[in-house]
C-alpha cells in the first residue's frame, strides 16, 4: 500500500482545521508528487482501454476474476455465496461473464447482515463508511480499501479532462461544505487542491456578488459541484445582471441529475459551457460518464466495475428502452468485495455491454436511490421532472428558487422564494404551465418561504417525495 495513495485521501477526509493546518505545506508539493505514481498508472490504463475495446474486455474479465478469488479466499460470507452458486472446488481462474450471474443479487440489508464477515482483508486495512441514508433507506454501513483516493481520481480527471480541465487548474467549489460550526465562513482557499470552496446554503444573491468578486479575484474559469447549486448561482448572475470577468471554460456537475433546465438555466447565462458530468456511488462500485452530444446517456467504465441492469425478478433487461436496476460488482476498491451489489438506482437500457464496445453497459434516464425524481397523480399515475419542468429559462421569471413537495397522491406543494420585486402574476403563472402540462391530474398549491429546505452537505432536491413510490 502506497504511503501518497493513503496520504491524498486522509487529507481530503481530514477535518478543516487539519487541512487548513496542512494545506500551505502540501500546496508547496509539485503536481506529480501529489498525485502519484498510482494515480498516473491507472491514467494511462483508462485512456488505453478508451481506444481499444479489446484491451477494456480483457481487463474487464481478468479483475472479476480477481475479485472473486478474493473474495472467496478472504471472505466467510462470500466463500459460502460462491461455493453454493457455482460449487464447491469451481476454478474461478476460469470464470467467464455468464457465470457471475448465478451468484445472487445482494442487497444492503444482506450485507448488514453479513457485517465484518463480509470483509476479504484485515478491519485495520480498511476505512470505514457511510451512505446517506433516506425516508426509506437507513444509513449503510460499509468499508473501503484506504488507498483508494488515486484510484478513483484517475477516473475522475480522465472525465473531467475532456472538457480541458487538468491537475493543475483552479476550480470554483459549489458544494455546501461546513466551513465552519457557526455558518459564519462562507468562502475557502484550499491551496493544496486550488480550489476556492463556497457556502451554497442559502447563497442569496448577496453572496452570489461577493463570490463572483472571489472567482474574479483568482481567474477561476471551472465550475465544480452540485447541479443544483450551480443553478442557483447562475440564476443570481441573471439577476445580477453580471459573470465572471474570464469566460467560464467547463463544469464538473456531481452527486445530482442534472435536468435539461438546469442545463438551458446555464446555457442562457454563460453560454455554451462544456458540462463534464458522471454517476458514482459511496459504495466505489459503479462509474459511468455521460456521452458526448447525448445529454442524460452515460457510459459504465469496464475498468471500474461490472454494470447491470436487471428487472424486478432479478433477470437481465435485454431489450433497448426497458427500464430495470442497476446491479454493480466493483473493482476499486475490494477490501469489503460488492458483487452483484444492487445499487437501489434504476436506469433504462440504451445499449449492452459487448466486445466492440469493450464492455460498456450504456443507459440513460439514471435515477438516483435518494433523489425521487417523480410525482404522482390522483390515479396512481407517475409524472417525471423532465417532463414537468420546461427547459426554458421564462418558466422561473420572478421565481428565484423552488421545491415540490408531495405528501398524497395528485397533490403537491409549491414552495417557492420569489424575485425581489416579482409580481404574484409570475407564480399563477407557473402553476397554470404544470396544470396545463400535467393536464389536470395533480393540484398545484403556491407557498412563498424565505428558504427552501436543503439536504446533507447543501444539495436542493426539486422535488420532495414524501409518498413510498415502491406503491406507484
Amino acid at each position: 500500500m502506497n504511503f501518497l495513495d493513503v496520504a491524498r485521501g486522509a487529507y481530503v477526509r481530514s477535518p478543516p482545521a487539519v487541512r487548513r493546518l496542512l494545506a500551505p505545506m502540501l500546496a508547496l508539493a509539485p503536481t506529480r508528487v501529489k498525485f502519484g505514481a498510482t494515480y498516473r498508472s491507472w491514467r494511462s490504463r483508462i485512456a488505453m482501454a478508451a481506444e481499444d475495446p479489446i484491451y477494456a474486455g480483457q481487463f474487464h474479465l481478468a479483475a472479476l476474476r480477481a475479485l472473486l478469488r478474493k473474495a472467496h479466499a478472504g471472505s466467510p460470507f462470500y466463500r459460502d455465496s460462491i461455493d453454493q452458486a457455482l460449487g464447491p472446488g469451481f476454478d474461478l481462474s476460469t470464470l467467464g461473464l455468464a457465470d457471475l450471474r448465478r451468484l445472487p443479487v445482494l442487497s444492503k440489508d444482506i450485507l448488514r447482515a453479513a457485517g465484518t464477515a463480509a470483509l476479504a482483508v484485515p478491519i485495520a486495512q480498511l476505512d470505514e463508511a457511510s451512505g446517506n441514508g433516506s425516508s426509506t433507506d437507513k444509513p449503510f454501513r460499509f468499508y473501503l480499501d484506504k488507498d483508494r483516493s488515486a484510484r478513483e481520481m484517475a477516473f475522475v480527471y480522465h472525465v473531467w479532462s475532456r472538457i480541458g480541465y487538468d491537475e493543475d487548474t483552479a476550480r470554483v467549489c459549489f458544494r455546501g461544505f461546513s466551513l465552519d460550526a457557526t455558518g459564519k465562513r462562507l468562502h475557502e482557499w484550499d491551496p493544496a487542491l486550488r480550489e476556492l470552496r463556497l457556502s451554497v446554503f442559502p447563497m442569496t444573491v448577496d453572496d452570489a456578488d461577493a463570490y463572483l468578486d472571489l472567482i474574479d479575484a483568482r481567474g477561476i474559469t471551472y465550475f465544480y459541484g452540485y447541479p443544483s447549486a450551480i443553478e442557483l448561482f447562475c440564476r443570481h448572475m441573471r439577476v445580477l445582471d453580471r459573470v465572471p470577468k474570464r469566460p467560464v471554460k467547463g463544469m464538473m456537475m456531481i452527486s445530482e441529475p442534472v435536468h435539461a433546465h438546469q442545463r438551458e438555466i446555464i446555457r442562457s447565462v454563460l453560454g455554451n459551457v462544456p458540462l463534464s458530468c458522471f454517476y458514482g456511488l459511496s459504495e466505489k462500485v459503479l462509474f459511468a460518464e455521460e456521452t458526448p452530444g447525448a445529454p442524460g446517456s452515460y457510459a459504465f467504465n469496464p475498468l471500474y466495475g461490472l454494470a447491470e441492469l436487471v428487472d424486478a425478478a432479478g433477470e437481465p433487461v435485454t431489450e433497448t428502452g426497458k427500464e430495470g436496476r442497476l446491479v454493480g460488482t466493483g473493482f476499486l476498491s475490494t477490501g469489503m468485495p460488492f458483487i452483484r451489489y444492487d445499487t437501489g438506482d434504476s436506469a433504462r437500457l440504451v445499449e449492452l455491454p459487448n466486445e466492440a464496445n469493450g464492455q460498456r453497459l450504456r443507459v440513460e434516464a439514471v435515477m438516483p436511490r435518494r433523489n425521487v425524481d417523480y410525482l404522482v397523480t390522483a390515479d396512481g399515475g407517475r409524472v417525471v421532472t423532465t417532463h414537468l419542468v420546461p427547459d426554458g429559462p421564462a418558466f422561473f421569471d420572478g421565481i428565484e428558487e423552488l421545491q415540490f413537495y408531495q405528501d398524497q397522491p395528485g397533490e403537491a406543494l409549491i414552495r417557492y422564494i420569489p424575485t425581489a420585486g416579482a409580481a404574484p402574476a409570475c407564480a399563477a403563472r407557473l402553476v397554470e404551465t404544470l396544470v396545463n402540462r400535467t393536464n389536470g391530474r395533480i393540484r398545484f398549491c403556491l407557498k412563498a418561504v424565505d428558504r427552501i429546505a436543503a439536504g446533507r452537505g447543501g444539495k436542493r432536491a426539486l422535488i420532495n417525495q414524501q409518498l413510498d413510490m415502491s406503491r406507484y
